[in-house]
């Protein structure tokens, strides 16, 4: 049965490559210095490069397959995998490497044709490759074909190899790009072919695609999974030939694959003097083997879907507009001659320089010059969201509505390919299009599970119903922390592999302590493994047995090592951040009537010091104004005493001011939180958020020699040396670079406003949740949700189960357990019970949240079947981390009004 397209991604990106958008005055010097054709301008220079070839998303498995094989000059081991993978994948047991599809051409023509020979083909691309060549190619594509445009006219095959006997019969899954060719007509051009004792050899680069149409609309083969539509295809030729750098997802490599062992060995006699040693054909051994995983992962039904969904919605959101395209198996075709009419010479570079000075979006004009006047917009496979793929869309429609503004371009260079064209024109008055989507590509992907509810069932009984105990494996979309899940950037990770070991002082770490200086503005810089550590140190430090802690709302590490250190914890937050309903922007700010009140009871000598949350997590993600940070501590300077950051979510705070208060609406981001750190006298930071990483943590001071040294102390006793607080080089280098990249205005403003629109999502069905959205989760307030269900009944534990088994999304509880007990052994009770949705960086598309939202809202729709839970195992400490439960049975509720009970799903 055919698969129906995912509703999101089957993936979730694993690392990303960071993309930039420049000005209009940057792409118009750009172009100009390219003599107004794009294929000069490099990557640096582009937002979106709409190609397929190579510029794919791997899979991590590709990506740690780079590392492994032995390269050597013969019998590499990565050949044998490769080798292998085409066997199983494909069908074909002889493998002939080449470095990409060039080379495989140049070993079938010069072991099978001679100049002046006549090919016929389903295909005109290779006539690029053919006509240097003297070989004349021979269209005998079925032109009156609707759906199959790429099958071949059985009757001028057959005239063809009448009248010239061909050295083959040459065919292509997907025709140039376009054209899809059914199985059928496939087979009958091999039993052609076999009649007249010809070879038929098939380019397999695009066969998944090919496979998808023959799934989907040739009769009869519905029920056969793409694998097996792959495998059939390949088998009925005689020789296969892969660019590695499409289906596989590898940036370059192919092969030529037989069962003839007479034809093998013609390829590999003739591969040592063209290629390189038939075991390596010219590719590196990593590329091998990226290939060869790259081939095992290439027909996962659901990638398929995906990507064709992606690619027909794509398409479709042209069309629907008026633009001329063309069908695409990786994207659309613009009809240059139809969109630009008043550009007789050359309107693919015209439409390709208009769009680039629009918009800085690159397709590119491909091959020999007079072919046709199409330009190509491919999506880079797996690597773009559909977010930015409606936008990239939305750009062409945009220069659509204003092509008459277009000019012409003027030839100024001439030359039989279009890559050594140069061209003259004056620069197009042309509005320019403001993307606003993510400022970064997939690089590599990770998958995610997909489960069953029975299987989600048997999973958070196992796990007591705490979903903190769920396995990774059995997740599918993983919100339950956004604490070290970072997509890091490949900018980071080349850092990261660059970054020298020492156990003294590396570059990374002078590096880190720049980075930071240049951020925050404080001198002293101590990195720790994590934020608890440097929480630790800074509780020990600063604490005296007996002395008041105020904070703005606690959060869970914190108020342990404070009370660890003997301090008392005193929430001094404003009350509105106690209400999920107020929609109170700052609900972060401290009161200073509660602080002024604490210094009248206990006098100034009593406070250890402020501690004060940025975005406070517990609230909501809610931010801290400018003029509470001012006020603040302008009075803590006057009663002489500290003010402490967490600064873990600064820059999402930082970015929450330039949003809402209108005195830094044109503040860049990273100038705004020097300010927010000019207000305080040290900081915590649990890297693992702002700065874009794995793990690491950070406690710095302005200024203070004394703690400073103090920590120092500590740190060595705790954590590691004083120049690395246990992390390795690499990771101090991964740091630097995340905190660079955290002040991106483009990147924080993606990550925050991801937030908004699933609590929009979620408010417009009813669904309660915190106001205002705060900024790196949503808060879904389970004393709402579950009105029914008393506060040490725990609630919000339970609605966070029931979220995952609804959905495979694992969320959080913040709410009765995670604050813990008092010291009579009573349940805190708190204000807040909320089931926090917490959104990983860079890891999650809209698509994925969009499911997230449609889950939850389906589990409203049957609220009011959902019971409590009472502890069978609760820890001492943080007992939200390893505490297990058990369902109570379900009381009888009365229905909520306007739902209709569902049932079970």
């Amino acid at each position: 049965m055919t698969t129906p397209a995912p509703a999101h991604e089957p993936h979730k990106a694993k690392t990303v490559r960071p993309i930039r958008f420049l000005s209009l005055d940057e792409r118009k010097r750009n172009l100009t210095a390219a003599h107004f054709n794009v294929f000069n301008l490099t990557p640096q220079q582009i937002s979106f490069d709409m190609v397929s070839y190579g510029a794919g998303a791997m899979s991590q498995e590709q990506l740690a397959g780079q590392l492994i094989g032995d390269e050597a000059y013969a019998g590499a081991r990565n050949f044998e995998n490769m080798s292998g993978a085409i066997t199983r994948v494909l069908g074909h047991t002889y493998v002939c490497p080449t470095h990409n599809t060039l080379g495989s051409v140049k070993l079938l023509l010069h072991a099978f044709a001679s100049s002046g020979q006549r090919l016929p083909s389903n295909a005109r691309g290779r006539i690029d490759l053919h006509a240097p060549r003297g070989i004349e190619l021979v269209d005998v594509r079925d032109h009156a074909e609707a759906v199959f445009t790429g099958n071949f006219d059985l009757a001028a095959l057959e005239a063809a190899i009448g009248a010239s006997r061909p050295p083959f019969v040459g065919a292509q899954a997907f025709a140039d790009g376009q054209h899809p060719i059914s199985l059928g007509n496939l087979r009958a051009a091999r039993a052609l072919a076999d009649r007249h004792g010809l070879r038929l050899v098939l380019d397999v680069s695009r066969v998944v695609e090919n496979a998808w149409y023959i799934q989907r609309f040739e009769p009869g083969m519905a029920d056969r999974s793409i694998a097996e539509l792959v495998k059939l295809t390949a088998k009925s030729a005689h020789v296969i030939m892969m660019d590695g750098a499409q289906d596989a997802r590898a940036n370059t490599g192919g092969f030529l694959a037989t069962d003839n062992p007479a034809d093998h060995e013609r390829f590999i006699n003739d591969i040592v003097v063209f290629e390189g040693l038939h075991t390596y054909g010219g590719m590196a051994g990593r590329t091998m083997e990226v290939i060869a995983r790259g081939l095992d992962e290439m027909c996962d039904e659901s990638t398929v879907q995906w990507a064709m969904a992606q690619t027909e919605r794509f398409t479709a959101r042209l069309r629907e507009a008026g633009v001329p395209i063309e069908r695409g198996c990786d994207g659309a075709y613009v009809q240059a001659d139809r969109f630009l009419p008043q550009a007789t010479q050359h309107p693919a570079h015209a439409l390709a320089c208009a769009l680039y000075l629009s918009a800085g979006v690159r397709a590119l004009v491909p091959g020999l010059v007079g072919r046709d006047h199409l330009l190509p917009l491919q999506i880079p496979r797996l690597a773009m969201s559909n977010r930015q793929l409606d936008q990239v869309a939305d750009a062409v429609i945009a220069l659509h509505a204003q092509r008459e503004r277009i000019p012409a371009l003027t030839l100024e260079m001439d030359g039989q390919w279009h890559d050594a064209l140069r061209f003259g024109s004056v620069l197009a008055d042309l509005a320019p299009f403001a993307f606003d989507c993510e400022p970064w590509l997939v690089h590599t992907l990770e998958p995610i599970a997909i489960t069953t509810r029975e299987q989600r069932e048997r999973a958070i009984r196992e796990a007591g119903w705490n979903t903190f105990l769920l396995r990774s494996a059995d997740v599918t979309i993983d919100l339950l922390t956004d604490s070290g899940t970072t997509a890091m950037s490949s900018v980071q990770w080349a850092a990261y592999d660059a970054a020298v070991p020492t156990p003294a002082t590396s570059s990374a770490y002078l590096e880190f302590a720049a980075a930071i200086r240049d951020t925050y503005g404080y001198q002293y810089v101590l990195p720790t493994h994590q934020g608890r550590a440097a929480e630790q140190i800074l509780s020990e430090v600063m604490i005296r047995p007996g002395q008041i802690v105020p904070g703005n709302m606690y959060f869970t590490t914190t108020k342990v090592h404070q009370e660890y250190a003997g301090g008392v914890f005193a929430d001094v937050i404003v009350d509105e951040a106690h209400d999920p309903t107020s929609t109170f922007r700052w609900k972060g700010n401290i009161d200073l009537a509660k602080l002024d009140a604490l210094v009248r009871e206990h006098g100034a000598a009593q406070i250890a010091y402020i501690s004060f949350e940025l975005s406070v997590n517990m609230a909501g993600g809610q931010p801290v104004s400018m003029d509470n940070l001012r006020e603040v501590y302008a009075w803590s300077r006057q009663h002489g005493i500290a003010v402490m950051f967490d600064a873990t979510r600064a820059v999402e705070n930082a970015y929450l001011i330039q949003k809402h208060d209108l005195r830094y609406r044109s503040t860049h981001v990273k100038d705004i939180l020097r300010e927010i750190m000019l207000y305080g006298d040290g900081a915590t930071v649990s890297g693992k958020k702002d700065y874009l990483i794995n793990i690491g943590g950070l406690l710095t001071f302005k200024d203070n020699a004394a703690w400073a040294h103090a920590a120092e102390a500590k740190l060595r006793i705790y954590e590691g040396g004083v120049r690395d607080g246990g992390l390795p080089a690499a990771d101090l280098a991964a740091m630097a670079q995340g905190v660079r990249e955290m002040v991106d205005d483009r990147y924080i403003r993606a990550r925050v406003e991801q937030a908004v629109r699933l609590a929009g999502w979620l408010k417009d069905a009813g669904v309660p949740v915190v106001e205002p959205t705060g900024s790196h989760a949503v808060f879904v307030d389970a004393r709402r949700f579950l009105p029914h269900v008393d506060q040490d009944e725990y609630p919000a534990q339970r609605l966070a189960g029931e979220i995952y088994v609804e959905t495979g999304v694992r969320p959080m509880e913040r709410g009765n357990v995670s604050k813990g007990r008092d010291r009579d052994g009573n349940n805190y009770r708190p204000a807040l019970e909320l089931v926090r949705l917490t959104l990983s960086r860079r890891v999650y598309s809209d698509d994925h949240l969009r499911a997230v939202a449609d889950g939850i809202i389906r589990l409203w729709q049957r609220r009011n079947q959902i019971s409590g839970l009472r502890f069978v195992y609760e820890p001492r400490d943080l007992r939200f981390f390893q505490g297990r439960f058990e369902p109570l049975p379900a009381a009888s509720v009365a229905q909520p009004a306007g739902v209709a009970a569902t049932g079970q799903r």
